[in-house]
């Protein structure tokens, strides 16, 4: 298989089964996020981004081969500990569940999307333990910084903190000199961006989450960016969320979640 660096014409047939087109979007804006891979003569890709990966097409052991022996290598598998598998049919499927016997669940995914011109005025409004993530902050004595900086490094989708603080959209709940959560951009397009969301468990169902969600749309809805949410289809209190915000659902899908 051949890798290559931005998604082609055949790639983005093979991937079309995905909703997260937005995700497969944002390689072309920046190649440095993904490893894709394609064999253009058995029509099979092969697409790994951070913890995703898909899979499309042609079901060949030399795809499933190379993808276990020459992507997911032992040093992969050690650094990245789980992958959420993407897969268009039954044949991926089982070929996954094969590849990976006893260490594979089955779940679904929700996809859920508001745009620029559904969102709110009254969403600017600002809260006081609620501050955006700056420089600054990142480099102040608040305590739990990590839960940020694990987050952006995580995800993978800016080039470093500098770039994140720059070009991304992002808020933190800080209470008693401590971050309690974040909200930050994932998979920036000129048109559309991504949201991560998560609170600590002490300081959830007091409507942070919501408020930092409101804030988030105010600040994409400046620069024209339609917004995708995507969560698991079980986390009900992350649906609830969104749709409280304007979100409206696009999709549920299912996945293969395993364990390296």
């Amino acid at each position: 298989m051949k890798r290559i660096l931005k998604p082609n014409e055949n790639i983005r047939k093979l991937l079309e089964f995905t909703p997260l087109q937005y995700m497969i979007d944002s390689i072309e804006e920046n190649t440095k996020l993904a490893e894709l891979y394609i064999n253009e003569c058995e029509n099979t890709c092969l697409l790994l981004f951070g913890h995703y990966l898909f899979v499309a097409g042609e079901v060949t052991d030399e795809a499933t081969n190379f993808l276990y022996y020459e992507i997911l290598t032992e040093k992969v598998k050690k650094e990245l500990e789980i992958i959420i598998v993407f897969f268009p049919d039954e044949t991926w499927k089982d070929a996954m569940i094969n590849l990976f016997p006893d260490k594979n669940n089955l779940c679904e995914k929700s996809l859920y999307r508001v745009k620029p011109t559904c969102i709110c005025d009254s969403f600017a409004k600002q809260t006081t333990n609620i501050r955006r993530i700056t420089t600054e902050l990142l480099n102040s004595n608040v305590n739990n910084i990590d839960m940020i900086i694990d987050e952006v490094i995580g995800t993978g989708t800016y080039n470093s903190m500098d770039d994140f603080t720059q070009r991304g959209i992002s808020f933190s709940p800080v209470i008693d000199n401590k971050v309690c959560g974040f909200c930050t951009s994932e998979y920036p397009t000129k048109s559309e961006i991504a949201i991560g969301i998560e609170v600590l468990e002490q300081y959830q169902k007091q409507g942070i989450a919501k408020q930092m969600t409101k804030m988030f749309l105010s600040e994409a809805a400046k620069q024209n960016l339609t917004v995708n949410w995507e969560c698991w289809k079980y986390n009900i209190a992350s649906a609830n969320t969104a749709k409280s915000c304007g979100f409206e659902k696009v999709a549920d899908y299912p996945v293969i979640f395993i364990d390296l």
